[in-house]
């Protein structure tokens, strides 16, 4: 009897052994104030949250399976610190993934992939790190889209290659790439019902130099690329190089929507009769993006940022570019303040603004009830922003 006792008790302890688990509270907060000019009715002073990123709070855990696999899990909700409200459309809009890790195999995760949608990788080559005015800034937040329903897989570091890959039902039945009906989706509505979301990347890493590609998918309600700011095929592909302490970042994006009408940008005929500018041919079908960058590492505490950006939308939408410039400064290893200037330039049938499109739709200033943040057609855009990110 003792011999069995002490068979069962060692049992338990190697059981506990591999079973060894762990629950991490995270998260940060960023606050700011900010100055915009060129706004349609003038020029805005305020509070700012989320200016060099946005503020969240997580539970992120594992438990050691053994033989190098772990379950995992992730729970993340966006703040707003202006408000106290939730962003990215629900409580744990962010993140709501559980999975497997093995360190030969790779790892795959299901669930809410919302933040973690592989287009958002893209901050890897944005000499200014998404901070306010960066490579979303033209593109109108299409690299901030959000993905649910979602499987995920990256595998495990081969000589320097890592892969990834998402795809994202739609839990719709009889319609595999849509949501039976309604509207397209906008950069406005993140958490909003939309199509099929899949994407692949490849991101290469060699001592100081890193190579990154993705190539996604983002379909509307009805299953179609209907908004090249939203609804859209996107390939990225880019690079940065490290000398000491100067990093350069190089990259090029284009966006793909065929099936793009005025109509399916919030317009229609009669709104738009008489406010387009000349040239305007319709909605923009496609979008070249290409920018270059620096981060210069002055001190362990100080750096400075800085990045161009130009972008070319067809069918006589113009072309815009942006100049930005940033300052991060540590107070220690879990706080810093920050600051960013831009300036965005319009060429007479183009007014991309500072908004990351969530402030500044596609179109006239009269769009969506006029409450466009974007400068008129052909004007340029002021704007400055510094705050204090504290990280626990």
């Amino acid at each position: 009897m003792k011999m069995k006792l002490i068979g069962v008790a060692a049992m338990v302890l190697a059981t506990g052994a591999y079973a060894q688990s762990s629950v991490t509270l995270y998260g940060r907060i960023d606050n700011g104030v900010s100055y915009r000019t060129g706004l349609p009715s003038g020029h805005l002073f305020g509070t700012e949250t989320g200016g060099w990123g946005e503020s969240w709070w997580g539970l992120i855990g594992s438990e050691d399976l053994g033989d190098g696999t772990k379950a995992i899990f992730q729970l993340e909700s966006g703040i707003n610190t202006n408000t106290g409200g939730m962003n990215n459309g629900g409580l744990f809009g962010r993140h709501a993934t559980v999975g497997m890790s093995n360190s030969k195999y790779g790892t795959f995760k299901l669930g809410n992939l919302g933040a973690g949608f592989l287009t958002q990788d893209s901050w890897d080559l944005d000499p200014q790190e998404m901070q306010a005015y960066n490579i979303a800034t033209l593109d109108r937040g299409r690299v901030w889209e959000q993905a649910g329903n979602g499987f995920e897989y990256t595998s495990p570091n081969l000589n320097g290659l890592t892969l990834k890959g998402q795809y994202a039902l739609t839990n719709t039945v009889g319609n595999w790439n849509g949501t039976n009906g309604g509207p397209g989706t906008d950069p406005s509505n993140l958490g909003a019902p939309q199509g099929r979301v899949d994407g692949v990347k490849a991101m290469y890493n060699n001592h100081n130099l890193e190579l990154l590609a993705i190539y996604d998918e983002v379909r509307d309600r009805n299953g179609q690329f209907s908004n090249v700011y939203a609804a859209s095929r996107e390939a990225m592909v880019g690079g940065t190089y490290t000398w000491g302490p100067l990093k350069a970042y190089v990259g090029y994006q284009h966006l793909s929507a065929p099936q793009a009408t005025l109509q399916n940008q919030g317009l229609t005929a009669t709104a738009v009769t008489g406010t387009l500018p000349g040239g305007v041919t319709g909605a923009p079908t496609a979008v070249d993006h290409e920018w270059v960058g620096v981060n210069y590492t002055v001190s362990p505490f100080l750096s400075v940022t800085g990045g161009v950006y130009h972008a070319n939308a067809n069918k006589g939408n113009g072309n815009a570019t942006l100049y930005s410039l940033g300052a991060a400064y540590n107070l220690s290893k879990r706080t810093f303040l920050y600051t960013e200037l831009g300036y965005v330039t319009n060429s007479a049938s183009s007014n991309v603004g500072l908004g990351n499109g969530y402030s500044d739709y596609y179109g006239p200033n009269t769009n969506e009830g006029g409450t466009s943040g974007a400068p008129n057609y052909g004007r340029s855009q002021f704007g400055a922003i510094a705050g204090i990110m504290h990280m626990f």
